[in-house]
């Protein structure tokens, strides 16, 4: 049985992005199509898009402290509504090698306390050295090169 869980960003969030084409930060928000050399991952479904596929280009902010470490950065989601990730127990497989993951540790008051590069390592065994420290309440995974906000890990 896992230690932890992994979250998608909030269904409400996608679908009024694609309802309203503007984010949080007023963004008039477009289509781009993904490319094979640009294919997400979507924070919805936590799955890469499919080259040709539509996607939209939002501002999201993952912590809902107001403070610096409340960190405004771009991500993807579908264009058309796609299935909800709901496999909290395990981190999706296909975005365990697509690049470098990087994991945020945060406090609950949302302040950044650590943080650890994943590498060759299989995640599980970062997320449960990381959730050893009882002082993180929750990760943030994100891509290691750019810092773009994937999921959030909390403990089970």
């Amino acid at each position: 049985m896992s230690i932890f869980k992994v979250f998608p960003i909030r269904e409400e969030v996608s679908r009024r992005i694609r309802e309203t084409r503007i984010d949080d930060s007023g963004h008039q928000l477009s289509i781009s199509v993904a490319t094979k050399n640009d294919t997400g991952p979507c924070r919805n479904c936590l799955t890469v898009f499919v080259p040709g596929e539509g996607r939209i280009l939002f501002s999201y902010a993952p912590n809902q402290c107001d403070h610096p470490y409340n960190e405004i950065g771009p991500i993807h989601i579908h264009e058309r509504e796609c299935q909800p990730y709901t496999d909290y127990d395990a981190f999706p497989v296909e975005l365990r090698t697509r690049r470098p993951i990087t994991l945020r540790c945060y406090a609950s008051d949302g302040m950044m306390i650590d943080g650890e590069l994943v590498g060759q390592r299989p995640i599980e065994e970062v997320i449960e050295k990381l959730f050893e420290n009882l002082h993180i309440k929750y990760l943030h995974a994100r891509t290691a090169s750019v810092g773009c906000y994937i999921a959030r890990i909390e403990r089970a």
